[in-house]
């Protein structure tokens, strides 16, 4: 079985070396958790392995996502020569890995149904990472049972590709029952949440669901800092 590092030490040790192939995780995020950060690692561990990366931001434009990725890993080398970034806010797909031009202009012309267009992106690349930053976008512009069919066809997909979806979405918006329909169609499921401590705010790191694993009780809590997470040691599952 296919295992990816997250690059972030500590977490993969917690995973017994990373995450499944095949998987579609989905990180709950509080506001000022720093899930992007996490998706940062995640992408970026992909492009040190010579992975092929899409890395899918719904509230930036390509340029703003790379200036994220430069604030805490200064720029490493290559990495945008071997990123796809996609963005959903500012429509366009970047320079890096190359789509066949028909299929370029195509997807330019239909990427106001983001679903359609990733789909299509989808049958014709073969990527072992997909990070998706942040599902909330889908919500808002789609009923939420197109939704859960774009969350099975993804499904369908890591498996057949062995490759691994990372999704980030905003916990608290929405009402439980969405919630809870995007964690069913998950193979994993972490939060992230913060909590104020005296003059300080603590961020805590879980794990709700796994498939394959059993999954620990203990919180664990993890820093911000300028070189991305640092996490507490922790105990593998």
């Amino acid at each position: 079985m296919r295992i990816y590092r997250t690059g972030i030490n500590a977490l993969d040790d917690h995973l017994n070396g990373g995450i499944p192939g095949g998987s579609i995780i989905t990180i709950f995020e509080e506001p000022g958790s720093g899930g992007d950060i996490f998706t940062f690692h995640f992408a970026l561990e992909g492009v040190k392995n010579r992975e092929n990366v899409l890395y899918i931001s719904t509230d930036d434009t390509i340029e703003e996502t790379k200036e994220y990725f430069n604030l805490y890993f200064r720029n490493p080398e290559n990495l945008f020569d071997n990123l796809t970034i996609l963005s959903l806010f500012s429509p366009q797909i970047s320079e890096g890995i190359e789509f066949k031009e028909d299929l370029k202009s195509f997807i330019r012309r239909v990427i106001y149904d983001p679903i359609s267009s990733l789909q299509i992106i989808l049958e014709n690349e073969m990527f072992d990472r997909i990070i998706i930053n942040n599902l909330i976008y889908f919500i808002e512009n789609y009923k939420l049972q197109d939704v859960s069919d774009f969350l099975i066809k993804l499904s369908k997909y890591s498996k057949k590709t062995n490759s691994v979806f990372l999704n980030l979405m905003t916990k608290g918006i929405y009402e439980q029952r969405i919630e809870n329909k995007i964690k069913h169609y998950s193979t994993g499921v972490f939060e992230l949440s913060t909590k104020e401590v005296e003059n300080e705010i603590q961020r805590r790191f879980k794990i709700l669901k796994l498939k394959k694993a059993l999954v620990p009780k203990t919180i664990k809590n993890y820093e911000i800092t300028e070189k991305g997470i640092k996490m507490d040691s922790l105990i593998k599952i």
